[in-house]
């Protein structure tokens, strides 16, 4: 007899599809069949039992830059992705000014403990401000947190292509993954001072100045020196076709090159960004909304597998200081980003899943098995398998309902998909094999979520740098 028993649901297996009793013990799942019988039963008839998501890219209790704070700690913020079917968080450990790369680690570790009903990892940041980069990313691979991220944009946070070179051939050695936000910073600059000298400071010019150019030129970048170093690559958020072909490209050459893509950039275009102030800062995130071309074009790269990351890049700031200066506030000072750690998944699973946009083995990729795989969590969660961790959500499939931001559970006061009504919605959820959302409602008792050590990846299953690769051309 097993410790509780997961009966009569269609089960999303590796395999595709089953009608099968899921058998959990010590948090593991340690059978899957029919007629188990558990100690405890949760009874999922009707349901479709699936992987708990994975949300490898989100901003929870981060130091303040500019004033603003965010409204979601460790707590607030994974009771909201518990109850958009998520079962494991990796948020970043931003650090606040002159702070390093491993103290800012530090930092998050104590804001996390106790507060998580999730488990979750955490992503390193490297700032110019940040320290050696061999030092501080060898004391995050001691410390079970195999990634690391560099931007490329944003007073303070932006690296050169030294740094970045530097992170790449260390990360390399340790068998890390390097992700980065890529957008050109000269060209943002540039753009945003002409627009404000012609008198153009309106929402609709925060897309102008992030245009479709500064990304495709930094994604071009970033996997071309990805290439020169052999290293493994995450481009996070890809917003746009044109970003898009680069990394098509790249893959093409053999390089080590990942995409990931948000929610808001297959739903929202600039269009919105054109209405009032106090609505426009709702779709006022970095990089922007784009056209109904880049959305088709993302959904393509989710469909055919070119894109293999879907995260929500929740960052969640109330619409009150998105508008630091009130509803006259010009585009380059209103504070970027919008919530999205609840709706990630029901997004996916209405308008992937559900629409046969995606396959299950695509919405399965997405949803978080491939996050595992490339942040090195596959050995205890991502799929239903026997000996993995019993992280699970059970969805209704049929239910139909209307996202409402007095109805999540986010500590921010606005959602940029108010009104949109959806198909599917997880309404029970098992961290570990414990529930912390059952019929729809969040258990008391909470929280007991854990900090999950990440696995390295083994260096030699990486690309080779080009000056081992590359022979001596006698001329």
């Amino acid at each position: 007899m097993h410790e509780r028993v997961i009966k009569g649901g269609r089960v999303a297996l590796p395999t595709g599809w089953g009608q099968c009793d899921i058998g959990i013990d010590d948090g593991r799942i340690s059978a899957i069949g029919a007629d188990l019988d558990g100690a405890s039963t949760t009874d999922a008839s009707g349901l479709w039992v699936m992987p708990g998501g994975i949300d490898a890219h989100c901003h929870l209790d981060q130091p303040s830059w500019g004033g603003a704070e965010t409204a979601d700690g460790f707590s607030s913020g994974s009771i909201s992705a518990a109850f958009g079917g998520t079962s494991c968080i990796i948020p970043f450990a931003m650090p606040g000014p002159n702070m390093s790369t491993f103290a800012a680690v530090e930092r998050s570790l104590e804001c996390a403990n106790g507060q998580s009903i999730l488990d979750y990892g955490l992503h390193g940041v490297m700032t110019p401000a940040s320290g050696e980069p061999d030092e501080e990313l060898r004391a995050l691979a001691a410390a079970g947190i195999p990634s690391v991220k560099a931007f490329m944009t944003y007073d303070g946070f932006a690296v050169s292509d030294e740094l970045m070179l530097a992170m790449m051939d260390c990360g390399r050695s340790l068998g890390m993954t390097v992700m980065v936000h890529a957008e050109n910073d000269a060209i943002i600059r540039r753009t945003t001072l002409k627009l404000l000298q012609a008198g153009k400071t309106g929402f609709p010019y925060h897309a102008v100045a992030h245009g479709e150019a500064a990304e495709r030129e930094a994604t071009h970048r970033v996997a071309t020196l990805a290439e020169v170093s052999g290293s493994r690559v995450v481009i996070v958020h890809v917003s746009t076709a044109q970003s898009l072909d680069e990394v098509t490209r790249s893959q093409a050459r053999g390089t080590d090159v990942v995409a990931e893509t948000c929610p808001q950039y297959l739903l929202l275009d600039a269009s919105y960004l054109a209405g009032k102030p106090e609505d426009a800062a709702r779709f006022v995130f970095s990089p922007p909304p784009r056209s109904v071309r880049s959305q088709n074009a993302l959904w393509d790269g989710l469909t055919a597998g070119t894109i293999s990351l879907w995260s929500s890049d929740h960052s969640p700031y109330r619409l009150a200081d998105k508008l630091p200066e009130g509803r006259d506030v010009r585009f380059d000072r209103a504070v970027s980003g919008i919530p999205g750690i609840e709706t990630r998944l029901p997004i996916l699973f209405s308008e992937g899943l559900l629409t046969n946009r995606l396959s299950l083995e695509r919405y399965l990729a997405v949803a978080g098995g491939n996050a595992a795989a490339i942040y090195g969590l596959d050995h205890l969660k991502g799929r239903i398998s026997v000996g993995l961790d019993a992280d699970l959500a059970l969805w209704d499939p049929t239910v139909t309902w209307t996202l409402r931001s007095a109805e999540l559970h986010s500590g921010v006061d606005f959602t940029p998909y108010e009104g949109r009504s959806l198909t599917g919605k997880p309404v029970t959820v098992l961290v570990r094999g414990t529930p912390v959302i059952e019929d729809g409602k969040l258990l008391p008792g909470l929280p007991r979520g854990q900090f999950i050590k990440r696995r390295a990846a083994n260096p030699s299953t990486f690309k080779y740098p080009i000056e081992e690769t590359t022979p001596w051309l006698d001329i």
